[in-house]
């Protein structure tokens, strides 16, 4: 008889136990109440876009140098971590000899993905310096010094020396400034950069700094940004010159702070005449919504884009697909019973080759222990679970059956008259051999595979590594006790 309290207490038997706790720790599993007031269960594994549904695209790089692919997909990242979405995958693909960027982002629609990732995360901020020119030179005043401007019949301009059309640059006191246009009423306009990307230093998202307000289909969203001192010092330069305005009772700046990304209106702000040639390091941004959930969309996606800042190079959307929430539960309920169902087939087999439960049972509870850890394990380290992942999981399950009939036959003692210490080390000693060819298989697939096939890879690499160092270990020692 199988003494079961002296079982227990074996190391290895105690150290499987701790990392099955530290496996459901991992997991968490806990009940969440659905929109048909049902109740469900969820948990920390990450569910990929074959479990849960979601949005995938193919993205095309206008320069795909390996340095731009590099830093784009280090881009989209930070992008989509900003945004909240746990469950993304972002891979280089190759081709036809051409590298593109596979995303997928679990439980997002396509709109959303759509809109996050088409940007190319420009960001500028503008004032407009307007100036009145007659026939003659009219002198700009600008961060509290004096320019020259000449009106050209050409329609161009000309200051200190230096002859502008339009859309032309200029460089004054160290601003960059645009010659955008000149009205029939002689009125030059000159926009001055003020804040690019680069300037961003931290994006507030907390409710004192973000804040959405409204009613009906009008509503508003605002939050804030710290700026450069370099940025915060344009600012001071650019306004110390404007004139002030009274609004409703306030008084602002004549001209607007204009925000644009990737060359769009996102927003004109009016600037409150406090605020007038001061150093301001923390600015205040703001946009609209037709609704609060599309204003907190907007507020969300502009956040992500100015944390994760503009991407090396244009890209193109060359496909775009979605998967429904409701095929992803089917694909996860049948994926489900591919699992167990190769559980229950295994069972059935090792039943009619030994016809014995203390031998059966053991194998069964082993190989549902395995795919415990390694849920577990991928919750650990935040590895997502898809379809591919779930294929490995089954093969991980095949080789440990393969390993226990080993450790089972070699621990026979009608085979010859070695020790049981003798028999399962000669047992792991075809284990170990085992498992060291599945890896090295595994490997290559890992380091130079694509898409499902790396993740197929990583999943039987780690199903073996945890059934090499914890559950052959302990089922051993069960089939030493069961032989005694």
């Amino acid at each position: 008889m199988m003494n079961f309290k002296q079982l227990l207490k074996e190391p290895r038997i105690v150290l499987l136990v701790v990392f099955v706790l530290l496996a459901v720790l991992a997991i968490r599993p806990y009940p969440v109440m659905n929109d048909e007031g049902t109740m469900s269960f969820d948990s920390n594994i990450q569910q990929g876009i074959d479990m849960k549904g979601g949005a995938r695209a193919l993205i095309h790089l206008m320069d795909a140098t390996d340095d731009n692919l590099r830093k784009t997909i280090v881009v989209l990242e930070k992008r989509i971590d900003s945004y909240g979405v746990k469950e993304k995958q972002i891979r280089p693909v190759e081709i036809e000899g051409e590298w593109y960027i596979q995303l997928e982002m679990a439980g997002a629609r396509e709109e959303e993905l759509k809109e996050l990732i088409q940007r190319q995360g420009k960001f500028e901020a503008t004032i407009d310096r307007n100036i009145t020119v007659g026939n003659g030179t009219t002198v700009f005043n600008f961060n509290k010094n004096p320019h020259d401007v000449v009106s050209l019949p050409s329609g161009a301009i000309e200051i200190d020396g230096t002859v502008l059309e339009v859309n032309d640059f200029i460089e004054l006191e160290g601003i960059r400034l645009k010659y955008v246009n000149r009205t029939e009423d002689d009125v030059v306009i000159l926009r001055a950069s003020v804040i690019a990307g680069e300037d961003v230093n931290q994006v507030f998202r907390d409710a004192q700094h973000a804040r959405i307000s409204g009613a009906g289909s009008n509503w508003h969203f605002s939050f804030s940004i710290t700026l450069s001192s370099e940025a915060a010092k344009r600012f001071a330069a650019v306004t110390s010159d404007l004139t002030k305005d009274f609004s409703d009772g306030r008084s602002y700046l004549s001209s607007n702070i204009d925000l644009y990304l990737d060359d769009d209106l996102v927003d004109s702000l009016k600037i409150s005449s406090d605020l007038q040639g001061k150093v301001q390091p923390e600015i205040q941004i703001s946009g609209p919504g037709d609704s609060r959930d599309d204003a907190w969309r907007n507020m969300n996606q502009l956040q992500s884009i100015l944390e994760s800042g503009a991407l090396p190079t244009e890209i193109e959307i060359v496909q775009m697909n979605t998967i429904s929430p409701t095929l992803g539960d089917e694909f996860m309920r049948a994926a489900v019973i591919a699992i167990l169902f190769s559980i229950l087939a295994v069972s059935v087999v090792i039943y009619f080759r030994y016809k014995d439960p203390r031998i059966v049972i053991p194998i069964i509870l082993t190989s549902c222990t395995e795919v415990l850890l390694i849920f577990g394990f991928a919750a650990f380290i935040h590895w997502t679970i898809d379809l591919a992942a779930i294929a490995g999981i089954i093969a991980a399950i095949g080789s440990g059956v393969d390993d226990q009939i080993i450790i089972t036959d070699e621990s026979d003692k009608k085979k010859d008259e070695l020790s049981m210490n003798r028999k399962l080390k000669r047992a792991f000693f075809i284990i170990f051999a085992s498992a060291a060819t599945t890896i090295a298989v595994m490997v290559p697939l890992l380091t130079v595979g694509a898409g499902g096939v790396r993740g197929f890879a990583f999943t039987t690499i780690v199903g073996v590594i945890i059934g090499v160092l914890l559950t052959r270990p302990a089922f051993a020692k069960v089939i030493e006790y069961l032989r005694r």
